[in-house]
């Protein structure tokens, strides 16, 4: 079987950032058997291997990859079970999530609409387990089919298989299952998710106590067009922070230093935010408030940016930014954040081709 390999390929073309070093090896797979063949060969090549998506969650150091990208490109969306009840559709790891998420509400299902104009694949959405607007998509999720590396088997997960978790999974920093597609399970009534604060708003705004499902999803794409850029125009990989779940001796500790550094209005604010986002068995807080309280909106180190819009967004101006920039400016948020109220801020977007050394030095406290 001969693979289309490719040797020193810039990273920075094939994620939404458009930064970071070359591929040593690189190929684009479109079905199972040339998968199979690009982890042979890696495998006897004895090198790491590293699967991209859509790019759109990742920082790629300014070295690049030492060993071989995969970017997985296996398409199809379709209907697999329909009965009025039950409904299961399956979609390729390569499909755009946005397009499986316009496929089903074009088909009037319900189920997967908050989380429309999500930029990625579908396969990149399951690992990070991708939420947004109060819905996360392993709620959707009814099985996902795998290839398994170290037997070369194909296999099945099942939800409840899968340690799906906030923004985690069990495929997350895991080499040995690579996604193929995901069957997704969602509905033909549903009611409108609209109690995240800007839908209550949008829809408050307009008059609109029962939106239809189309209606959430023209919402959300309106709401995420006016806070965040595009990536086409403003390189960007998507929320950059996790929010804060914290228990409630947690939030008391926050609630602690933001009382010795704040004024009193934006501790009045925190206790408001904590009854504003409820979640079982948590007290989220939206890290985007603390970034904005401790006055990183716009903060930059080289051409890397933190957006004015909205301060969970980093940006690269003009695409000129390095990736040392971008962690750099990394450590520096993360510092005033952890002075001002003791949070230690963890990553949404993966990092590639750091070495543990570059990590522990970005991430010093």
């Amino acid at each position: 079987m001969s693979l289309n390999l490719q040797e020193n390929v810039p990273l920075k073309n094939y994620t939404t950032f458009h930064l970071g070093g070359p591929a040593r090896y690189f190929i684009i797979v479109e079905n199972v058997e040339d998968l199979r063949g690009a982890v042979s060969w890696v495998k006897e090549k004895s090198l790491p291997i590293f699967i991209l998506g859509g790019g759109s969650n990742l920082v790629v150091s300014d070295a690049g990859f030492p060993g071989l990208v995969i970017q997985v490109k296996i398409f199809g969306l379709e209907t697999v079970h329909d009965d009025n009840e039950k409904i299961l559709f399956k979609a390729g790891a390569g499909v755009k999530l946005d397009d499986a998420i316009n496929y089903a509400v074009s088909h009037h299902w319900w189920g997967l609409e908050n989380l429309s104009s999500i930029y990625g694949t579908v396969g990149g959405a399951i690992v990070q387990n991708a939420g947004a607007y109060g819905a996360e998509i392993s709620a959707s999720v009814n099985r996902i089919a795998v290839y398994d590396r170290e037997v070369d088997e194909i296999k099945e997960f099942f939800r409840d298989d899968c340690r799906f978790g906030y923004r985690s999974s069990l495929f997350q920093k895991n080499e040995r299952y690579l996604i193929l597609n995901a069957i997704f399970e969602v509905k033909q009534t549903g009611l409108a998710n609209i109690n995240y604060p800007d839908l209550a708003k949008y829809f408050g705004d307009r008059n609109i106590i029962a939106p239809e499902l189309s209606d959430v999803r023209t919402a959300i794409i309106s709401i995420r067009q006016a806070k965040l850029p595009e990536p086409e125009i403003l390189g960007s990989a998507g929320s950059f922070f996790k929010n804060l779940l914290l228990t409630s001796e947690e939030y008391e500790q926050l609630k602690a230093k933001v009382t010795a550094h704040f004024p009193p209005d934006v501790v009045a604010k925190l206790e408001e935010i904590k009854n504003k986002f409820p979640i079982a068995d948590a007290i989220k807080i939206p890290t985007a408030w603390l970034l904005d309280v401790c006055g990183l909106k716009g903060e930059r180190v080289g051409s890397a940016v933190v957006y004015e819009r909205q301060p969970l967004i980093l940006t690269n101006e003009n695409n000129s930014a390095t990736a040392a920039d971008l962690m750099n400016l990394v450590k520096k948020i993360r510092q005033t954040v952890f002075s001002k109220t003791g949070v230690k801020l963890e990553l949404e977007p993966e990092l590639v081709g750091f070495s543990q050394e570059e990590i522990d030095r970005y991430f010093e406290l």
